[in-house]
């Protein structure tokens, strides 16, 4: 089980761990409290499969960023109820980075800037230089009623508690050890700030499959997620990328001028030679909230504006996530977008596909 939350700090110092049984790069951070946590990052998985790496830098366009500020110093939990794209991180609902920008990096190399552990350290470097701030997602160590079993690195470190799971923490093999971590806006990850940039690190292993359900587990049609792209339900039922669906959300009206219910609209775009029916499908918002579609076809290689009503999904102008599902309610594509980008009216947002 995850006990999900977010720490707020600075980098202290860092240390890695060359062995092949399962490294991590420890990091000790240091919060307003003056408190030390341990952040162990994995830099391979225990049965050695790969873990691939995306770095987002910067990392902007995303609801995340406008909740950064408001976080208090040291670490706050995140229980289910409180965790949504404003809050908390989820790689496939809300989308933080480019899947194809992913890379199998190795753990550990002969050289300088040849392995995993060196790219994160040349980060750590450059913010504890220029005294910037780490905000670590993860799961609190040790768990809330255990005492502390510390290791020789909390002897080092002088620290007793930390924060762990800085990776994806959804779509691991169900039976399987790790299926007890799967679920949805809990994924971990490391955003570092440099006065107004941010730099997002975001880790996976080659072993977790999308798409996902609502509990985080692996649908029938999952598919491992290679570097390079991810293979997810296509509208006919095959398998297409998810950065590239055959359906996509094209552009937005998040703020319209003077009030925005029935006046937000969502263009949904179509990359195939064939038209899509989309009746039954939806429109989902960040709280869940759900438009369903009625007589909306799209024709071959183009796309068509669909004006929300304002009863149900809508589009926030503090930053929030649109995602498109299919009938049978699985999710096709998803986009993120910040208060920034909302802060212009009478205004289409763009996405990337």
């Amino acid at each position: 089980m995850i006990h999900y939350g977010i720490l707020r700090g600075r980098v202290d110092v860092f240390k890695r761990e060359d062995d092949l049984s399962s490294p991590h790069l420890q990091i000790r951070v240091v919060d307003g409290h003056n408190k030390a946590w341990r952040v162990p990052v994995n830099v391979l998985s225990g049965d050695q499969s790969r873990v691939i790496f995306h770095r987002a830098d910067p990392l902007q366009s995303h609801p995340i960023l406008a909740a950064l500020p408001q976080a208090a110093a040291g670490l706050t939990p995140l229980p289910p109820a409180a965790r949504s794209a404003s809050s908390a991180l989820d790689y496939f609902r809300a989308p933080l980075f480019d899947w194809p920008t992913g890379i199998a990096v190795p753990s550990t190399g002969p050289g300088a800037d040849d392995d995993l552990q060196d790219v994160l350290i040349t980060y750590l470097k450059q913010l504890r230089d220029q005294d910037g701030e780490i905000f670590v997602f993860g799961s609190k160590f040790p768990d809330p009623g255990e005492p502390p079993d510390p290791r020789p690195i909390d002897h080092e470190f002088h620290t007793v508690q930390g924060v762990h799971d800085i990776h994806m923490n959804q779509g691991n093999p169900k039976p399987g050890s790790f299926a007890k971590d799967n679920g949805v806006f809990q994924d971990g990850g490391l955003i570092l700030r440099f006065g107004s940039r941010h730099v997002g690190l975001f880790l996976r292993f080659e072993t977790q499959w999308l798409p996902t359900n609502a509990a985080g587990d692996r649908l029938p049609e999952a598919r491992p997620i290679p570097a390079g792209g991810v293979p997810v339900s296509g509208p006919g039922g095959g398998t297409t990328p998810v950065t590239h669906p055959a359906v996509y959300i094209e552009r937005a009206l998040v703020n319209p001028r003077g009030a925005d219910p029935g006046k937000e609209v969502v263009v949904i775009g179509n990359s195939t030679i064939a038209s899509v029916d989309l009746t039954g499908w939806s429109i989902v918002d960040k709280n869940n909230n759900t438009e369903v579609l009625r007589n909306v076809l799209l024709p071959p290689g183009e796309s068509r504006s669909v004006i929300l009503s304002g009863n149900t999904a809508q589009l926030g102008n503090k930053g929030g996530i649109i995602v498109l599902k299919n009938p049978a309610g699985e999710q096709v594509h998803a986009v993120s977008y910040s208060k920034e980008d909302a802060s212009q009216e009478n205004f289409y947002i763009r996405f990337n596909t």
